[in-house]
């Protein structure tokens, strides 16, 4: 009978080796890494969304601010020749103060409110949606100190504190308008009020765009800041036959150093207003800076 051969297997170590626990490491870095990149873009994400929700609440209470205080009434225009020009109402922080910009292209198409407007307006504060909250910081404890209900002395009314705010233009169908006749109530959306400085607004400027084969360009530096994607402009007509008119801006792209280029929705309108229709030709616009949204509706004037 043949002599059995023993086999002898490799005896299995337990647990697991330091080549398996660096790879483990290196995936669980890479996974945490990818988390981590995640947050910038979610928490920018989150303030969009609510930078947009807010807008919506501000446009519904501007709506029912400019109907509830009369501001939708044919006596809030100055008055005019009914042969003269069509001139549009500016009203609110930003947008109101259009006439008195230095343009004469721009100062020709706006007019301020009437007296009686003006009263109607109410105070700066009409034209503002207000932080719900506001918090001092701690001086005795460790978390802030709700100051909505009170001032800084403790006894006064509450805390105000700016947060976006809104425009309207009012534009008649005729220069002497008169109740009943149709309006086109044009309700803008900004980030914040901004200052004048200069002669000029803060938040919005003249700019030239040149039309350059399907899409326009500007070649001012403030240009890039002013025509972002999402925004929206103020489209000036060559005369006042014509009255302004807001447009989207879809698409912008820096081109050329310090040039942007945009792409806006409606375009063929805009070119037909403008007249700038052909390669080489110019249109007039307003661009403004930290604007959310636009709504535009027709109403009937009281």
């Amino acid at each position: 009978m043949a002599p059995m051969l023993a086999i002898h297997r490799p005896r299995r170590s337990a647990g697991i080796t330091l080549l398996e626990v660096l790879v483990s490491c290196g995936l669980l870095i890479l996974g945490l890494s990818t988390v981590a990149g995640l947050l910038p873009l979610a928490g920018s994400r989150l303030t969009q969304a609510t930078t947009e929700d807010r807008a919506a609440v501000l446009l519904a209470n501007a709506m029912a601010e400019a109907f509830n205080r009369g501001l939708v009434s044919a006596d809030m225009f100055p008055a005019a020749d009914p042969d003269g020009p069509v001139r549009t109402v500016a009203l609110g922080k930003v947008l109101g103060r259009l006439p008195e910009f230095s343009d004469p292209h721009i100062s020709e198409h706006f007019a301020a409110p009437s007296t009686e407007g003006r009263i109607r307006c109410g105070s700066s504060r009409t034209f503002t949606l207000e932080d719900v909250l506001a918090y001092d910081p701690p001086l005795y404890a460790d978390t802030p100190v709700n100051a909505f209900s009170r001032d800084a002395s403790g006894t006064g009314p509450r805390k105000y504190r700016e947060g976006i705010c809104w425009g309207a233009t009012l534009r008649p169908s005729t220069a002497a308008p008169q109740p009943g006749e149709r309006a086109t109530l044009s309700i803008a959306i900004f980030k914040r009020e901004g200052d004048t400085a200069g002669g000029q607004i803060a938040e919005g400027m003249p700019l030239v765009l040149t039309r350059v084969g399907s899409v326009y360009e500007a070649n001012l530096a403030p240009a890039r800041a002013l025509l972002r994607g999402c925004s929206w402009l103020l489209a000036m007509p060559p005369d006042t036959s014509r009255p302004p008119r807001w447009f989207k801006i879809m698409s912008s792209w820096p081109w050329a150093g310090t040039n942007t280029r945009i792409i806006l929705n409606n375009q063929d309108d805009f070119a037909q207003l403008t007249g700038a229709s052909t390669a080489g030709s110019t249109a007039q616009v307003f661009a403004f800076e930290g604007i959310i949204r636009v709504d535009e509706q027709v109403v009937t004037l009281n």
